[in-house]
């Protein structure tokens, strides 16, 4: 049994996050091992694609975040799509599967088969139509279109997310194994925190690393073009984000804690691996760039992965060293599910 829980961009400021002693799902990480991990791409799509695919992006050919980049186009639907890891878990090893939340950015658009186009590989399927939002969105439900307005109680998105991933484990086969995975837009802009967690971290800054509002002479011509010292008025804005993006996180922590909770009373909890990650990280001041991500340095393309599950041994936050990469999901993915079949087509 596997579970993927993978929130937007910036598991490094998640790391922060879960090791902070406001953080409510502390007592849940404790029983999660941590591994370095790096992504691809730091940039949403391509990552997102090697996740799935186990490719890098010049063997699956999504280079950026537009259809004429192959995010969520008709040839990455028809090329690789039927080879993602829930496909094939799906197909050859007789898995329920559930995706809940961002696919690709692209996901939806009219001119890629809209919110009907469900991939291949997933039994239940509630997507994000396109890229992040928190209120007045659409979503595709098993290929139908479903809105939502601005109401707390019945349109926040990483909520409604959690209901569904719980309805989804009450209702599901227990004959079956099962794979899920979560993907909250949290914590990608418009950072649109729950309103319980409004005027949480009001003296919250984002981390004064020793490369903070520093420049990067000796870095690559882009990095190199940062205004140094920022601006007040640019520290102010990346401190503000800062604290909102945390904001949103508590609300991917209730996530966590609900799913863990359903697992356990249903007696799947020590039979499941759950893998904590994201598709890319981001920078916050680090050689003087304000807010971004695209750079092929650390803190862009770094993020953590919390994994546990059989055999994995607990608070392993810093022992843990061996170096993994977004798309070795796909081949630990079968793996774990004790796949017998080819596994040679997911490392192209």
């Amino acid at each position: 049994k596997l579970s993927l829980s993978a929130p937007n961009h910036n598991m490094s400021l998640a790391l922060h996050f879960h090791t902070n002693d406001k953080c409510n799902i502390s007592a849940y990480f404790a029983h999660f091992a941590c591994v370095s991990q790096f992504v691809a791409s730091p940039l949403c799509c391509p990552s997102r694609a090697s996740i799935l695919t186990g490719k890098y992006p010049h063997n699956h050919h999504v280079i950026n975040n537009t259809l004429q980049g192959n995010c969520s186009s008709l040839a990455w639907q028809k090329s690789q799509e039927p080879q993602t890891f829930p496909a094939l878990l799906k197909s050859f090893g007789g898995y329920q599967t559930f995706f809940a939340g961002k696919y690709l950015n692209q996901y939806g658009h009219s001119d890629a088969g809209g919110l009907e186009h469900v991939p291949p590989g997933w039994s239940y399927w509630v997507a994000l139509e396109k890229n992040s939002k928190y209120y007045n969105y659409t979503l595709s439900v098993n290929g139908k279109a479903q809105k939502h307005g601005a109401d707390y109680s019945r349109d926040y998105l990483t909520d409604v997310l959690a209901n569904r991933s719980l309805d989804f484990l009450q209702y599901k086969s227990s004959y079956q194994p099962f794979f899920m995975m979560v993907s909250t837009p949290a914590p990608h802009s418009p950072w649109t925190a729950a309103p319980q967690y409004q005027d949480r971290f009001n003296d919250t800054k984002a981390p004064r690393d020793p490369n903070f509002n520093v420049h990067g002479k000796d870095k690559h011509w882009l990095i190199r073009q940062a205004k140094t010292p920022m601006s007040n008025s640019s520290v102010q804005f990346l401190d503000d984000a800062f604290r909102k993006r945390w904001r949103t996180l508590l609300s991917v922590d209730d996530l966590v804690e609900k799913i863990v909770k359903k697992l356990e009373v249903r007696g799947e909890l020590e039979n499941t691996y759950i893998f904590f990650t994201s598709d890319n990280g981001y920078h916050t001041g680090q050689f003087s760039l304000p807010l971004d991500k695209r750079q092929l340095y650390e803190f862009d393309i770094r993020v953590p992965l919390l994994v546990r599950g059989p055999n994995i041994k607990p608070n392993q936050t810093s022992q843990v060293q061996t170096f993994t990469h977004c798309h070795d999901f796909n081949s630990n993915s079968y793996v774990n599910a004790k796949w017998t079949g080819d596994r040679s087509k997911s490392r192209k």
